[in-house]
């Protein structure tokens, strides 16, 4: 079974089950990240991974987006 990468852009927030992100276009998506998310908690944010359930992100990667939601382009 091939693991399916994507990307996802919202809101970070954390829910009970763990960080939950709340996608603009996605729905909402429970991330699963090896480093500490709590500074990010109440931004918009990106986060890369491979789904690896119903509704869990498997993140290798998550920073702040920009207004536009595209990486180092200006707020």
């Amino acid at each position: 079974m091939r693991a399916e990468r994507i990307r996802v852009t919202g809101l970070l927030s954390r829910g009970s089950r763990g960080f939950v992100l709340s996608a603009t276009e996605d729905g909402l998506w429970v991330i699963d990240a090896d480093g500490p998310l709590d500074q990010l908690v109440g931004e918009n944010v990106i986060a890369e991974g491979t789904i690896v359930g119903l509704d869990r992100l498997k993140a290798d990667w998550i920073g702040i987006a920009s207004a536009s939601g595209r990486p180092g382009e200006p707020a």
